[in-house]
């Protein structure tokens, strides 16, 4: 069992505590223990994560009054607390919106499974066919209104308890957070990357997301979250190319026919083609280390190359895997 406390100094909730070492423990499910937020109820909130070998609660941060939660389109969390906007990253890391700000538009998933809820079960149809069927336990019921989708087509949704339930495209578990109590008021959302936010009055806010090693991100100096991860291969680091280039105002253009991609940023036009290790610079060619690659339906490109190409300074910092692009 985990206790998750919070602690006042500091922004974010480590997990803290150990097992019993005589306890037999399935890795697959964590036992976690929270600490209410209101006063009144003394009783430590239980849940669990089923699917902890691969899942985890990140982080959870303090706050009683969360309210009208919503997720951008690069995984920002934005939530009302007494009347006033918060944002949080998929970090953890918390910013308060200044009054004059324009919020950003909800993420909307860019994908349409044809899903069929009833009051216990989900399934989903393809050419008329049933594919799957994905039931809950007879005391449980779905909400349908709670069903979202990420980029990668997982499916999210709540049962009537709060518990927060994540599935594959086949319909198979990713993982589970159940509470042993009903918590009504407890809302989540699915980011575009995958990353899961929660709120309640009673628990704050809190974040379960995929165990990777990933590395970080930041661009200008604001850690940036896409469906699409930079990935190290063949000891090189690959970015993606759409995500990074449009998140740096530039314009994408991909042909299909020739799989290659254009980029367009003020008077510098970049043009690469899969697999290739030339690439045009204003008609320029220009020499890469190694060839862009097609990973998981997007273009990946050498990390350097996005200085090369934007004029960027790019830093690779090797200690904390963290990428550094200032435009």
């Amino acid at each position: 069992m985990r206790w998750i406390p919070f602690i006042a100094s500091l922004p974010i909730i480590f997990l803290l505590g150990a097992d019993s070492p005589s306890e037999t423990r399935n890795p697959d499910i964590e036992m976690l223990q929270f600490r209410s937020q209101i006063t009144s109820n003394t009783e430590p909130i239980n849940a669990s994560l089923q699917g902890a070998d691969q899942y985890e609660v990140a982080w959870r941060l303090q706050d009683s009054s969360p309210q009208k939660l919503f997720i951008a389109n690069d995984s920002t969390a934005y939530y009302q607390s007494d009347d006033q906007w918060q944002s949080v990253l998929p970090s953890g890391e918390r910013l308060q919106v200044k009054p004059s700000t324009k919020l950003p538009d909800a993420a909307k998933p860019s994908i349409s499974l044809n899903l069929i809820a009833t009051e216990r079960s989900l399934a989903l149809l393809e050419h008329q066919k049933e594919r799957w069927t994905y039931s809950l336990p007879e005391s449980n019921q779905i909400r349908p209104n709670t069903l979202q989708y990420d980029a990668a087509e997982h499916i999210y949704f709540q049962d009537n308890n709060g518990s927060w339930y994540s599935l594959d495209r086949n319909g198979k578990e990713r993982y589970k957070l159940l509470l042993q109590a009903p918590d009504s008021q407890l809302m989540c959302k699915a980011a575009p990357s995958g990353d899961a936010f929660c709120t309640s009055p009673s628990l704050g806010i809190l974040a379960v997301r995929e165990k990777i090693n990933a590395p970080r991100l930041i661009i200008d100096g604001k850690e940036r979250f896409f469906p699409q991860r930079p990935e190290i291969m063949n000891n090189r680091t690959f970015v993606p190319l759409r995500s990074i280039f449009e998140a740096m105002n530039t314009k994408v253009v991909w042909n299909q026919d020739t799989q290659t991609v254009t980029a367009i940023k003020g008077n510098r036009t970049i043009s690469l083609t899969r697999d290739s290790e030339k690439a045009l610079l204003n008609g320029k060619k220009i020499q890469l280390d190694a060839p862009p690659i097609l990973y998981q339906g997007s273009m990946y490109v050498p990390l350097r190359f996005v200085g090369e190409a934007l004029g960027a300074s790019v830093i690779w910092e090797n200690a904390t895997r963290t990428i550094q692009i200032i435009s």
